[in-house]
């Protein structure tokens, strides 16, 4: 519908127009919070005809625990503030929550006096719901490819606790004997050093338990040196004992990030090994873990000191199903961006000028 310059009659209606159709709820009040006006969209979202929510207090809308939201932007609307995207829950006639993201802006009459609002409500309730599903999807693989990595390391904890558990069986033997022969000092001692053997076999399946365990999702505070060290006690057993030196260094301020404990300790767990199988045929092994602080983040960094990657590699790096291995599924990095960015930071990946491969995450400082 074209309207000519001037004609002011023709221009409200086309508006007006506009608003009745428009998929989203336009909503108007005055300062006193009732309802002034209410266009089509606003009856199919929440299914209250205009006829009888018209002169009602817009509070009806609200579930009771966020009544305290409406004084709160009627205050901002008197103060000539806009209100832009602002995420909430709002009540349907038949009581149903919905997810909805709020623009509210002042109305002015025509001195310039502010009078009301308008209020656009757009209906994300199926957003957000797709967007719980997707995350829980997210944990699901986080926790599928944690398993199918412990079934990887499955050797090395079983050489890591098959000393302890030998250990014990040779104190074992000892005591018997000593305690036949009458020697009971001894004996007790053979039992000390069979109970802290089995102290450390204890802290090798709690390791497991840690490393396998399904993470619930929620970010704190975390010490980084222990989140480190945890993960190159689980990952990296059998390259130390082949001579894989490993260097951690933690600079001031960079200790404490607010993480999502078991995710990130995912990512290390994809660059570690990834790093050592890089080295496979390198002389020199070295796997380095820096951390430090970047304005209210901290950057981790793990280089090694392998061949470095291809150009090709580095284009299709963090790509879902991109890989170089005979027997990988390419998920591996790319489920460490996922993590990464989820909690937001961002992962990159680059050749060291002195030779191997370095990537780089960042994490929220705590």
């Amino acid at each position: 519908m074209a309207t000519e310059p001037g004609d002011v009659t023709a221009d409200r209606e086309f508006l007006a127009s506009i608003v009745e159709n428009t998929q989203d709820a336009v909503i108007g009040k005055n300062l006193d919070g009732v309802v002034t006006s209410w266009n089509r969209a606003a009856e199919e979202i929440f299914g209250y005809p205009a006829a009888e929510i018209l002169g009602q207090p817009v509070v009806v809308l609200f579930p009771p625990e966020l009544a305290a939201e409406e004084p709160f932007i009627l205050e901002r609307i008197r103060r000539g503030e806009r209100i832009e995207h602002y995420e909430t829950i709002r009540l349907r006639k038949d009581g149903r929550r919905l997810n909805v993201s709020l623009s509210v802006s002042p109305i002015r009459d025509g001195a310039g006096r502010i009078v009301g609002a308008s209020k656009i409500v757009r209906d994300i309730t199926e957003r957000k719901a797709l967007q719980s599903r997707l995350a829980e999807v997210q944990g699901e693989l986080l926790h599928v490819s944690r398993l199918n990595d412990m079934g990887q390391l499955a050797s090395a904890f079983a050489h890591e606790l098959n000393q302890p558990l030998s250990a014990i069986n040779a104190y074992i033997g000892g005591t018997r004997r000593l305690i036949e022969s009458g020697d009971i000092p001894r004996a007790i001692e053979g039992c000390e050093r069979a109970a802290a053997q089995v102290a450390r076999a204890g802290e090798v399946i709690r390791r497991l338990r840690e490393f396998v365990r399904k993470g619930d999702g929620r970010r704190r505070d975390e010490d980084l040196g222990e989140v480190i060290e945890e993960v190159a006690a689980l990952v990296l057993m059998d390259a130390q004992r082949e001579g894989l030196a490993v260097d951690t260094q933690l600079a001031a301020g960079a200790r404490a990030a607010f993480i999502d404990k078991v995710q990130i300790q995912q990512v290390l767990v994809n660059l570690f090994r990834n790093a050592v199988e890089a080295m496979a045929g390198t002389k020199d092994k070295r796997l380095t873990v820096r951390a430090r602080r970047v304005a209210d983040e901290v950057e981790i960094e793990v280089a090694d000191s392998g061949p470095g990657l291809t150009q090709e590699v580095l284009a299709t790096l963090f790509q879902p199903f991109a890989t170089t291995k005979a027997t990988g599924m390419g998920v591996g990095l790319s489920l460490c961006r996922s993590i990464v960015e989820g909690q937001g930071g961002e992962i990159s990946a680059e050749n060291a000028a002195s030779g191997g491969a370095v990537f780089r995450f960042t994490v929220p400082a705590a």
